[in-house]
């Protein structure tokens, strides 16, 4: 098993969670919950037994929600910050606020709104790679296209992420990159992440590889019901 040579990992926790109706006015989208867990809580406990010791968290929308559940469940052993945001910035731009915390380590970024059961010790297979390609900006995990995105993403030919030239997968919102890829984008203002990947993967600079381990994007509460259901039939 390889454990984290780079201690620190990112939860992109800020979004609203327009699609999901009234649940998403009332509670955060990374404590909707799958078999009775939070989906930030399966991402810390996955990040901690891949040897993530350090775990920062961007929150904007019911932020006090999310930092009084961190409290309550994580008030030793793990080093968990809280990246705060008055107005959601979006992926880049709230990764962009939180490279502070980050200093220059190459680092792992999950969505918090998805299930996965991708093991997060590739994650640091991924840091490995990146380490010894210094060229390389960053590595996306991806996955079979699922029903609400046939069209997918972007193509994977032999590790290598292109734009276009073959069937594209879709993206599952887990990567690993090196800060340089967000450090010209100022504190403190929107930015979306697909024109970076973009640019990255253009210059040929983005790796990455097919995950096929169950994956779903909760981002709707019809996918939500699915994959809890599926998680507690399994279950039981």
């Amino acid at each position: 098993m390889v454990r984290a040579q780079n201690s620190t990992a990112m939860i992109l926790a800020a979004g609203r969670g327009t699609r999901m109706g009234e649940l998403g006015e009332k509670y955060p989208k990374a404590l909707l919950q799958v078999d009775g867990k939070p989906l930030i809580q399966y991402h810390i406990e996955k990040l901690s037994a891949a040897g993530f010791s350090r775990i920062i968290i961007n929150v904007s929308h019911l932020a006090t929600q999310i930092k009084q559940f961190i409290a309550d469940q994580y008030s030793s052993g793990l080093e968990i910050m809280i990246s705060e945001e008055n107005t959601p910035l979006e992926t880049a731009g709230g990764i962009a606020n939180a490279l502070k915390h980050i200093n220059r380590d190459i680092f792992p970024v999950i969505n918090a709104d998805i299930y996965s059961e991708l093991p997060f010790e590739r994650l640091n297979e991924a840091i490995s790679t990146l380490k010894r390609s210094t060229e390389i900006s960053g590595y996306l995990f991806m996955v079979p296209n699922p029903a609400h995105n046939l069209d997918g993403d972007f193509c994977l030919a032999e590790n290598q992420l292109q734009t276009s030239g073959g069937n594209k997968v879709t993206f599952s919102g887990i990567g690993v990159y090196r800060p340089t890829m967000f450090s010209d984008l100022p504190e403190n203002k929107s930015a979306p992440l697909a024109p970076i990947l973009n640019r990255e993967i253009s210059h040929g600079r983005m790796l990455g590889e097919l995950a096929t381990e169950l994956w779903s994007d909760v981002g709707t509460r019809e996918r939500l019901q699915h994959i809890d259901q599926l998680i507690s039939a399994r279950n039981q």
